[in-house]
């Protein structure tokens, strides 16, 4: 009776050891999908179109010329909150996830670089289908004055259809974009009305192909300047740079200097910036910090790049 008790004691251990492990085996895999926020800049065929700078894309810099009110915006800040999302992982669109409450004030006018909102796992494989999210307050400050602004109640969610976004890495990202240019709207002397107008792409595996990117450090702490960097093909400096991109303070020390195609360049960091308006026209001087020349896809299809300098030099 007791080898008989014994054998039934293992074979039940057993039995309950292979099921935890078929339960973890057979769980599906998730991976992490974090949402950014843009900057939004126009196209070609607006009625409002960006000054242009020297043929420049100074990614952010640009202001317009159109409507006189739109360059005395100094800040449109935007409180965005209950983000959701569609996704499906058979047929059928499957249904909406639970709206994620997670607020986020972003001040539209100057955002020059991108702004981690949120993450959220999702079955590896999946597909996202849709996604929604709600503006909730506005306030926008032109020459030193604040004023509030209206959100229609029907233009206030958006809701993004259509989508087919498969995802197939541990970790991809979902980029938000609200050009504040065309979705602010002068009704009054001093009212104003926000209409969001979103553009939206997906990240996958390839969101660092051919990019450069890094970041950058004063006396070893986050710039609390602003700062224009250059970038330059070749070691030229005095040609015209392929990207001229101004960095305002912020919590981080993160740039991104988009993809470029192998090659030799140059990245050129000015500090003490200064701007003039000649009634037209926009000058930028400042001191030359920090120049640094690297070969681009030489050893891996992308750069990282860690800048460092001092003010006491």
């Amino acid at each position: 009776m007791k080898k008989v008790f014994l054998v039934f004691g293992l074979s039940v251990l057993v039995l309950v050891l292979f099921s935890c492990s078929q339960l973890n085996l057979f769980e599906p895999r998730k991976s992490t999908v974090s949402v950014v926020l843009s900057a939004g800049v126009d196209g070609s065929g607006d009625s409002v179109k960006p000054q242009e700078y020297s043929s420049l894309d100074l990614q952010g810099l640009n202001q317009r010329t159109e409507a006189p009110w739109i360059k005395d915006i100094e800040h449109l800040y935007v409180k965005i909150t209950k983000f959701s999302y569609r996704y499906s992982t058979g047929p059928g669109a499957g249904k909406w996830a639970t709206p994620t409450i997670v607020e986020k004030e972003v001040d539209l006018v100057n955002l020059t670089d991108e702004a981690t909102w949120l993450t959220f796992d999702i079955p590896n494989g999946a597909v996202i289908v849709a996604l929604a999210f709600e503006v909730t307050q506005a306030t926008v400050t032109i020459n030193g004055s604040n004023y509030a602004v209206t959100i229609p109640a029907e233009k206030g969610r958006v809701v993004i259809p259509n989508l087919n976004w498969q995802v197939k890495t541990d970790e991809s990202q979902i980029v938000l974009s609200i050009d504040w240019t065309r979705s602010i709207v002068k009704t009054t002397s001093e009212s104003y009305m926000l209409v969001p107008r979103v553009a939206y792409r997906w990240r996958g595996e390839l969101k660092k192909l051919w990019a450069i990117y890094g970041n950058i450090l004063i006396n070893d702490a986050t710039p609390t300047v602003p700062l224009l960097i250059g970038l330059f093909e070749g070691t030229d400096t005095t040609a015209t740079p392929t990207v001229l991109k101004m960095r305002k303070p912020r919590d981080d020390a993160y740039f991104w200097l988009g993809k470029h195609p192998a090659g030799t360049y140059t990245v050129v960091v000015w500090d003490n910036i200064k701007w003039e308006w000649d009634g037209e026209n926009y000058s930028v001087t400042g001191r030359k910090a920090t120049e640094t020349t690297f070969e681009h896809g030489k050893t891996k299809p992308n750069t990282e790049l860690h800048l460092r300098y001092s003010t006491s030099e």
